[in-house]
């Protein structure tokens, strides 16, 4: 498949170009430390719970996804070619407004304020959907005014964080989504996936549905183009904003320190996910990396997340 040999070829390029064992060695026993001390003592959820629906979740989770980017940065050092970041006042700008901009995005609530003469069914499906939805207020606009105020001089590819369309070779990634959507019927017959997904269930579709008298295919239509469409704001953050927008500071190693905040994320979800987000964020970084282009990731992410919840769907039923 020459699409997919050309896929492998970025990959090859990239570990061949870039590969540091004792960098992947650290970044593979930081993240699994992390992953093992969250999920055994319930971190991320107990974080979740304490602050909540409250505005000083902002600078908590700001801190909470910054921080893994920062320790995988540090690992830098220890490559052959002198870091210049530590000194870059770029770099800590960008940082900081790129790490607001994810705090934002998990604490903002105001769409619960701005639902909050629904009744309890129209409430929950609303909610529910905005959940995914919010991103466009709180990721897409913000990151992009980001960019016009302060990236755009400084882009060198006028990019807009891979946002930009031409060029951009979407039959690349038609081999890979073939490959991962057997991989991913095969994940929905793990018991944690499967109870976890399809995430249309949580959202009371079909009550909000019988309520309304219509079909209850169009609940589940609404919810999923919702959040098939959240993935454009998360390829724009972490593919767009971290790697594309921090590989002039960081170069190659930005993809590794993406993959830090990338499998952050992922905490509120089944171990099993959180664990294979750091292989996918690797690859979808590296494609990003070079192409300078986010779309490809969002197709197969969307690909992704769609198929999971097609398949959990008929392991439940």
């Amino acid at each position: 498949m020459p699409l997919l040999k050309q896929l492998l070829n970025y990959l090859k390029q990239y570990t061949s170009e870039h590969f540091n064992a004792k960098i992947y060695l650290l970044t593979g026993i930081f993240l699994s430390l992390c992953i093992w001390t969250n999920y055994q003592f319930k971190i991320y959820a107990n974080i979740q719970s304490t602050y909540h629906d409250e505005w000083i979740y902002l600078p908590v989770m700001t801190a909470f996804m910054a921080f893994p980017f920062l320790v995988i940065s540090s690992f830098s050092l220890l490559g052959k070619a002198k870091p210049t970041w530590i000194r870059s006042k770029e770099f800590w700008i960008k940082c900081t407004a790129a790490f607001l901009i994810i705090g934002f995005e998990r604490s903002f609530f105001l769409h619960k304020e701005w639902g909050v003469a629904l009744d309890s069914i129209d409430w929950r499906f609303y909610v529910r959907t905005m959940a995914w939805g919010k991103s466009f207020l709180s990721t897409f606009i913000v990151s992009l005014c980001f960019y016009w105020i302060y990236e755009r001089k400084r882009d060198p590819h006028k990019a807009w964080f891979g946002l930009r369309m031409n060029q951009t070779n979407y039959k690349l990634y038609l081999g890979v989504i073939v490959l991962v959507f057997g991989g991913i019927y095969l994940a929905s017959y793990i018991s944690e996936l499967s109870s976890y997904y399809p995430s249309y269930k949580h959202s009371g579709g079909d009550q909000f549905a019988l309520k309304h008298g219509f079909n209850e295919r169009i609940s589940v239509a609404i919810y999923e183009l919702v959040y098939g469409a959240y993935f454009i704001n998360v390829e724009l953050f972490f593919r767009g904003v971290l790697v594309i927008g921090f590989s002039r500071l960081l170069g190659p190693h930005a993809v590794l320190a993406m993959i830090g905040s990338y499998v952050f994320l992922h905490f509120g979800k089944p171990i099993t996910e959180c664990v294979g987000s750091a292989l996918g964020g690797y690859i979808i970084g590296i494609l990003a990396f070079y192409s300078h282009r986010i779309w490809g990731g969002v197709a197969l992410h969307v690909s992704l997340a769609w198929s999971m919840d097609l398949f959990a769907w008929i392991q439940n039923n």
